[in-house]
């Protein structure tokens, strides 16, 4: 059975994951099943597909919830506060957020490709699309991907 990857949009989503090997966005975001994520930026879907490792699907954004778990003895509670600090330094602001923790760049676990371009006029998300991981190893362009 192929790996589902749900591609994510937003400029900084990318940059995000490289440095935090996360991602932060709307609570109780949900994913459709899929075992990795993928990044759209730049008219492309970036070369890696991170494992999802541990999905937090409701935190609160506060400076404080951040330092408490940042914190925690516990790792996963650590990686959220840390992911939830850096968020807030990037200048998020929603009262509540998901936090996702997948596997670092150079981690074995994270999938790698090379970047699929989108050459149509119009995005190709602007919210979250999915994709089977195969198809994006032998995709020239997202139109080799087909409805997703």
């Amino acid at each position: 059975m192929a790996e589902r990857v749900c591609v994510v949009a937003g400029v900084g989503a990318w940059p995000f994951y490289l440095a935090t090997a996360a991602w932060v966005g709307q609570e109780n975001r949900r994913f459709g099943g899929a075992t990795r994520l993928g990044f759209y930026s730049g008219r492309q879907i970036q070369g890696l597909a991170p494992l999802v490792r541990d999905v937090v699907a409701s935190v609160p954004l506060t400076a404080e919830d951040a330092a408490t778990l940042a914190l925690s003895t516990d790792p996963v509670e650590r990686r959220v506060g840390e992911a939830l600090a850096a968020a807030l330094h990037d200048g998020a602001t929603a009262p509540r957020v998901s936090v996702v923790l997948l596997s670092p760049p150079d981690d074995p676990d994270t999938a790698s490709f090379e970047p699929v371009t989108h050459d149509a006029d119009t995005a190709w998300t602007m919210f979250q699309r999915f994709a089977d991981l195969d198809r994006l190893r032998t995709a020239a362009s997202t139109a080799d991907l087909g409805s997703g």
